[in-house]
């Protein structure tokens, strides 16, 4: 039993070593990049955009018959109308009928591509626990410094 142990720990002492070497040695691999110019922004506006956008009620549930598809093809319509050179330059698929898919065709097409990930959908208010909430949660209001709603 003795020998049993004594090989149990040698072993955990040798897999902590290789684990400690092989992260001493371990280099970053991301690639040396200037950083971007400073883009102007319009805060107010982008702000106003967002509190707008997270007016839409777009709430999962597990019940596909609960789904107000409305919500959701109204925020679809509200992004192209408030993005027109998002929607004139990049090509937009629709999938599973309510979640969007945007590609950025590149100019040098063999590089490695990017993915850029979001999501439109909220899980539901929990009910009874409405008035706990600062703001109601799909006003899209802006206040204290902050843009409220459910999702922000």
């Amino acid at each position: 039993m003795k020998r049993i142990l004594t090989f149990a720990g040698l072993t955990v002492l040798a897999l902590i070593a290789v684990v400690v070497i092989r992260t001493l040695r371990f280099t970053s691999q991301q690639m040396p990049v200037q950083p971007a110019a400073p883009v102007a922004l319009d805060r107010q506006a982008v702000a106003t955009r967002l509190a707008q956008a997270l007016q839409f009620q777009t709430i999962s549930h597990q019940d596909p018959d609960q789904l107000d598809r409305e919500q959701f093809l109204g925020l679809h319509r509200y992004l192209a109308e408030q993005f027109p050179l998002v929607h004139a330059r990049l090509k937009r698929e629709t999938v599973n009928d309510y979640s969007l898919l945007y590609t950025w065709e590149g100019t040098e097409p063999t590089r490695k591509p990017v993915l850029l990930l979001a999501h439109m959908d909220v899980v539901p208010v929990e009910p009874g626990t409405e008035e706990k909430w600062t703001q109601p949660p799909f006003a899209g209001h802006i206040a204290d410094g902050f843009i409220w709603g459910r999702g922000a």
